[in-house]
Order: structure tokens, then C-alpha cells, then sequence
């Protein structure tokens, strides 16, 4: 008994480091600590970036908090597959219009009951007709990644939109750059990389350095 308590307190605290340490991997994939994982972060993590389209379930170029795998596994008590391929419900390869308009009905339920969290957008639905290219009454893989490949400049706009209205937000005295002040005020979780990213070391954050390392 005594030699099996050790080894039943190590498998106790498996589950516990394997969490800590995708959080860890999420962390440090999030350039800007803004709570979001974009594209252009997730690229650089190769097993993240592989399974981006996967994981992006709203299809709006970025991971939020409830769409990573280790936070969808901790609620449903096991991994995620996340994806509009969740709606093939019949697992014939193909989403039909019927499976789509349910999957998405079950969504607006859910949102329903769990509003969305301050300072998150509603997300959008897709558009089965825009994604039907064939128009033959169903989805499938290639159509809907053509999809998102035509989709992708307007995402990439509608996320320079957001940024810039949030550095327009953040630059209160409005002098094109934002101040330690400004940062802690606005963007409290940048507050502890200040120095990190402030690469001329001038005291402010321009729209450059706010930007990860790797480019967007």
C-alpha cells in the first residue's frame, strides 16, 4: 500500500501538468496577451496552425478562449473536434442543408443561455448558399475551404478594423502611440510586456510594436 500512494499521487497530478502545460503553449503562442490566439499567432505553432481551421469553429480567423482544444475537453470532459465538420451528422462526408440549419439552431440555443462575454462580438454565422458553390444541396471540405481562402481578405480587413479601433481607444491624449499609462489603463494584460515590446525603448508602443513578432 505504502509503494502504490506515490504512484496514485503522480497520477493525480498528470492531468494537472498536461493542463498546465497547454495552457503554458497557449500563452506563449498569444504574441500580444490579448486573450485571443489570430492566424498570423498560431502560425507560430505548428501543431496549432495545422489544426486552426479546425479549432476556428465561427470561422472568424482567431481562436477566443472557449474554442481551444484544452478548454472545450475541460467542459465536455474530453477532447474537442470543434469544426463546422461537427455538423455532418450522418458521417457521410457532406453537410446537408437540413444538418447545417440544426447545427446552427442548436448554436443559437447555446448562445441563449450563455450571452457572450463583455468585450467579444456576437459571431457570425455562415452562409451555407455562399459556401455551396455547386449548389447541389450540400458542404463539403474543398468547398468550404475555397470558401475561406475568398473570405480571407475580409477578415483580414474586419481584424485591422478591430485593432485599430482598439488602439484608437487605448490612445487617449491621441498622439499615435500609447505611454505606459495608457497601456495599464487600456490594455492592462500588455502592462507586464511594456519593455519587452517597446523595442526602441522610447517609452511608448507604437502600432508596429504592438504587432507579434512574426507579422500579421
Amino acid at each position: 500500500m505504502q509503494r502504490l500512494l506515490p504512484l496514485a499521487g503522480l497520477l493525480l497530478l498528470a492531468p494537472l501538468s498536461v493542463f498546465a502545460q497547454h495552457a503554458g503553449q497557449h500563452k506563449a503562442v498569444d504574441a500580444n496577451h490579448d486573450g485571443i490566439i489570430e492566424r498570423s499567432e498560431a502560425a507560430a505553432n505548428p501543431r496549432m496552425a495545422q489544426a486552426f481551421e479546425r479549432l476556428d469553429r465561427n470561422h472568424d480567423g482567431r481562436l477566443t478562449a472557449d474554442e481551444r482544444p484544452m478548454h472545450r475537453g475541460m467542459r465536455a470532459g474530453k477532447r474537442g473536434h470543434g469544426g463546422i465538420e461537427r455538423l455532418d451528422a450522418d458521417h457521410d462526408g457532406r453537410i446537408s442543408r437540413a444538418e447545417f440549419d440544426a447545427g446552427h439552431a442548436q448554436r443559437e440555443t447555446r448562445m441563449q443561455q450563455r450571452p457572450a462575454r463583455a468585450g467579444q462580438s456576437q459571431r457570425k454565422l455562415l452562409d451555407f448558399a455562399a459556401i455551396d458553390a455547386n449548389r447541389d444541396g450540400y458542404i463539403v471540405r474543398s468547398e468550404l475551404r475555397t470558401y475561406h481562402e475568398r473570405m480571407r481578405p475580409q477578415r483580414e480587413a474586419e481584424r485591422k478594423a478591430r485593432f485599430d479601433a482598439k488602439f484608437r481607444g487605448a490612445d487617449i491624449n491621441h498622439d499615435g502611440k500609447l505611454g505606459r499609462v495608457e497601456v495599464q489603463e487600456k490594455m492592462p494584460r500588455l502592462a507586464d510586456r511594456f519593455a519587452w515590446m517597446d523595442e526602441n525603448h522610447d517609452g511608448f508602443l507604437s502600432r508596429a510594436e504592438l504587432q507579434p513578432p512574426h507579422g500579421r
